[in-house]
């Protein structure tokens, strides 16, 4: 398990969390895959964000990508994003592509109660 950077600032996929199942080699290559977050992350305080993915039973049928996502307000949001691909690249793409649909989701939530 090892963590790129010590939140400061915004919220960006260099705090990501490496749990079990990603070798240190494949870090590098998943944050840059992941960069597209960073334009919705912003919007959020590096201190408030907590971000991790990891890979469940890697290398068999049933392998399973897990990226998580808390944002720590008042309420507590919590964002997963799963995929069963069995290519590490496709399941790195697949979770960053409902993790992006999620956070809009989650902001057009936070729009819309602002104007209510």
């Amino acid at each position: 398990m090892s963590e790129h950077t010590e939140p400061s600032g915004t919220a960006t996929v260099d705090q990501l969390r490496f749990d079990t199942g990603i070798a240190e080699a494949e870090q590098a290559w998943i944050v840059e895959d992941l960069r597209k977050l960073d334009r919705r992350l912003k919007r959020y305080d590096a201190e408030i964000v907590d971000l991790s993915l990891s890979v469940k039973d890697r290398d068999t049928p049933e392998q399973r990508m897990v990226f998580e996502l808390d944002v720590a307000r008042r309420r507590a949001d919590r964002l997963v994003a799963t995929s069963n691909q069995p290519d590490l690249r496709e399941a790195v793409k697949e979770v960053r592509e409902d993790m992006w649909r999620q956070l809009d989701e989650m902001i057009e939530r936070a729009i819309e109660s602002r104007r209510s």
